[in-house]
């Protein structure tokens, strides 16, 4: 598995991964559209072969979950709600890789993230984000399917210190759904601040270590995505 990672009091984001919010936004809208074009078209082994991907993102999400969970076997999912179209594939890859270590699934919240094909502000809202955490409390680590939490300065200090711990896939594609892309420096800043323990961005990482596991899953995660995170 590769991750990016970084001393301790800085977060260092490759400057490959540096771009612009408009840049982002162009982006994660462009290859979006152009798969969600292609899925209808698609035979069903070439469908599958489009998904494999998400499937290996989820697995290795499971994985780090369960680490992040220690002992408790339940994960909280925040995700888009319905005006953003009906739920990827990803939230039941998730709850599949997840039962297999034994934990169980919960909806936090359905959060209003905001309509890519019109201007204005696309994300997890910080008080859908902070709903949330609270109703999150007892379970072993949050999983957001909705992008990262758009904190305003000051919002940091909000989130518990002893709040479960909170992973962000941060991806253009989830699964046969678009996903919600987030800015690498945006997502270094909650890692640095402890908002969001890990994060899953599109882009193999060339300088990252080499994967721990050698499975076809692993490997294909490594191939298609890299991991933002803290040392412990």
């Amino acid at each position: 598995m590769r991750a990016t990672s970084c001393p301790d009091g800085l977060v260092s984001v490759p400057n490959r991964f540096r771009a612009s919010a408009l840049g982002l936004r162009l982006a994660q809208f462009g290859l979006a559209f152009l798969l969600l074009c292609l899925l209808p078209a698609c035979k069903p082994k070439e469908l599958q072969a489009l998904l494999e991907p998400s499937r290996a993102l989820s697995t290795v999400l499971a994985e780090e979950a369960v680490r992040l969970a220690g002992a408790k076997k339940q994960v909280a999912l925040i995700t888009p709600d319905s005006s953003w179209g009906p739920p990827s594939v990803i939230v039941e890859y998730l709850k599949g890789a997840l039962k297999k270590h034994g934990v169980t699934v919960v909806i936090a919240k359905a959060a209003e993230v905001g309509n890519p094909m019109f201007s204005g502000q696309i994300g997890l809202k910080s008080k859908d984000f902070f709903e949330a955490l609270e109703k999150s409390a007892a379970a072993g680590a949050v999983i957001s399917l909705a992008g990262a939490p758009l904190l305003m300065p000051g919002d940091a200090e909000r989130a518990s210190p002893d709040h479960p711990p909170v992973l962000v896939v941060a991806t253009a594609m989830q699964g046969d759904k678009m996903g919600l892309r987030c800015d690498p420096l945006q997502l270094a800043r909650l890692l640095e601040a402890k908002v969001i323990q890990l994060a899953i961005i599109d882009g193999a990482d060339p300088v990252a270590s080499p994967p721990g596991k050698s499975d076809a899953a692993h490997a294909l995660f490594a191939q298609n995505y890299s991991i933002l995170r803290r040392p412990n």
